[in-house]
């Protein structure tokens, strides 16, 4: 069949004439068709055009207003949407986590009259950071961040601003549910969500070399930390103090409870108090910590066995090593037994113990008590001690009792554990430890040793004000004179308590300081340990010993309540404690 062929249109015709038969109507009707044909296609194309400027319209605003950043901003944008582990304490609370907020924006080189610009703002932010708004008077920046999180009426405000220059962007946020509780701990991130300190920092290290993701469980109670942090700010009312710290441990696992340093910050607002607060005391700082390392002295002379139990040490007489003279604060003036000489911390008796000892082997015991390099810990703000560069006579006397050596409050608290655990020596961790991996560096029986001592000092000696009823709490004092420029400031002290609970099978570990204490007519004007640190830590037990499961108990073993006496029965101290 033949293909049918169009009509050829002769010159001049209408289409009208050529196609009438085809349409019901004459030439009349096909031109009005042919107008409503041409209107419909108008009104298409009409509707199309403002659906597609509708859309880009849209994304205009979109990239304008709502999400508008200059180009150079994509790669801090990009950082933003990382996401970050949630920190959680070891029951579960959550310490850090990640939020979607709006952040405010403004394009500088947009804005015409910056003054005006930051007083139309302040009637959205009442407190808008004056810092932000003199940039963004000044003109000098491109681009000025002005508020992160955003309440949903402030978002609306800005919007009916429909002002370009301002852009609400969408980014992820940090947020810290314990304020200053844990800031020193958990740490915080920048703005770019990378961490900055604590454990923040250290996750940035696990998320680069593990990809890890999740969830992070700590060790800390969040319970025990309000409670720690509560009794540290009171005593640094209390007793006029600079700066506070402390440090509770797991003895048997490495197991970080609690870490505090004061002052402290706000970790949703980490910068407004400048960096000075950033800095952890308890890990970052290192100190000489006076008396309370007669503890590791006493550890050392029994361990080797150098020195014997039911030795006794002449502390009549001051004793002459090289060209010093070490004396006794508050002597006895007597012959002391190993006992008395923690209980009253003697200093004569301390560098009797210590000279028994060759040099090399007391170098090393310091060495395996983790006194000669940094604490592996996840905090990498850990801080190197300072030892002596020479290890001579002076310097083995003078580390007897707490001074020459430097070391953090951390190091310190962690050869404490060891001491009263049976002589294991384990690592911090801020992790919970599955299953923890020790050193032994003393035998169980020293262990046992240091235990009837350090709780004898509670009983009896310097640390009476530790003892809360029912928990036999094991203590030792330490007062340092603060190192200045040509010697020490006997004006200046540093007090510490290192101490552990429950007595009859020691669970956990602490370490309290303070920076320069004052007395008070409740302490007669002292301002030694035994007045202020002591008395801290013992608060600091009873009111967190519950919590960890630890319940008053009235009875107290018989080896662990009294002295082990050699040669004088203890006497009631009736002097400051030291």
């Amino acid at each position: 069949m033949s293909r049918a062929k169009l009509p050829v249109v002769a010159a001049g015709r209408d289409w009208a004439a050529v196609l009438g038969g085809r349409l019901s109507g004459g030439p009349g009707d096909l031109s009005e068709h042919a107008v409503e044909v041409t209107r419909n296609r108008l009104r298409l194309a009409l509707t199309c055009f403002v659906i597609v400027f509708g859309v880009l319209a849209g994304r205009l605003v979109q990239l304008t207003v709502l999400e508008n950043q200059p180009a150079w901003q994509a790669g801090a944008q990009k950082q933003k949407q990382m996401v970050r582990p949630t920190i959680l304490d070891r029951n579960g609370v959550v310490l850090a986590t990640q939020i979607s907020t709006v952040t405010l924006g403004a394009d500088v080189a947009m804005i015409d009259d910056g003054p005006q610009m930051a007083a139309r703002l302040k009637q959205i932010l009442p407190d808008l950071n004056q810092a932000r708004a003199a940039r963004l008077m000044s003109g000098k920046d491109r681009y000025v961040e002005l508020e992160t999180g955003l309440t949903p009426a402030q978002k609306q405000a800005t919007l009916a601003f429909g002002d370009p220059a301002l852009k609400l962007t969408r980014a992820s946020s940090r947020v810290y549910p314990t304020g200053h509780v844990m800031a020193h701990s958990v740490g915080f991130t920048s703005s770019d969500m990378r961490g900055l300190l604590g454990l923040e920092l250290y996750l940035d290290r696990l998320i680069e070399d593990e990809g890890f993701e999740g969830v992070f469980e700590s060790s800390l109670d969040v319970r025990v930390q309000h409670n720690v942090r509560d009794v540290l700010q009171e005593a640094m009312v209390k007793y006029q103090a600079k700066a506070a710290g402390a440090i509770m441990v797991d003895v048997h696992s490495g197991e970080v409870i609690s870490l505090v340093s004061l002052p402290d910050f706000d970790a949703n607002d980490a910068m407004a108090q400048g960096r000075e607060p950033h800095f952890n005391r308890m890990t970052s700082g290192v100190y000489e910590l006076g008396s309370i390392f007669k503890v590791f002295t006493a550890a050392m002379a029994l361990d080797t066995g150098l020195v014997a139990e039911d030795e006794g040490f002449d502390t009549r007489e001051p004793i002459k090593v090289g060209r010093k003279v070490f004396e006794d604060d508050h002597g006895q003036e007597r012959i002391l037994s190993i006992d008395e000489v923690i209980i009253h911390s003697s200093n004569i008796g301390a560098v009797q113990m210590a000279m028994r000892v060759p040099a090399d082997v007391h170098y090393e015991f310091f060495g395996k008590l983790g006194f000669l390099d940094s604490v592996p810990f996840e905090l990498l703000e850990s801080a190197e001690p300072i030892v002596p560069t020479r290890w001579t006579d002076i310097e083995r006397a003078t580390s007897s009792f707490g001074y020459s050596f430097s070391v953090s409050p951390l190091a310190a608290v962690m050869a404490g554990a060891a001491m009263v655990n049976g002589g294991v020596l384990y690592e911090p961790s801020l992790r919970k430890v599955g299953l923890p991996v020790g050193q032994r560096i003393i035998a169980a029986e020293t262990s046992r040793s240091l235990r009837r001592m350090m709780r004898s000092v509670v009983t009896h000696g310097t640390a009476r004000q530790a003892e809360v009823p029912g928990y036999q709490i094991l203590g030792k004092t330490g007062t340092a004179e603060k190192h200045i420029v040509g010697g020490y400031n006997k004006e200046a002290l540093r007090t510490s308590f290192l101490g552990a609970f429950p007595a009859r099978a020691p669970r956990y570990a602490m370490l309290v300081m303070l920076d320069e204490p004052q007395g008070h007519a409740e302490t007669y004007g002292l301002n030694s340990a035994g007045w202020n640190a002591a008395p801290a830590a013992g608060e600091i037990v009873r009111r967190t010993a519950s919590l960890l499961g630890v319940l008053p108990r009235a009875e107290v073993p018989a080896e662990q309540a009294a002295v082990k006496p050699t040669h004088q029965s203890v006497e009631e101290v009736a002097y400051a404690p030291r």
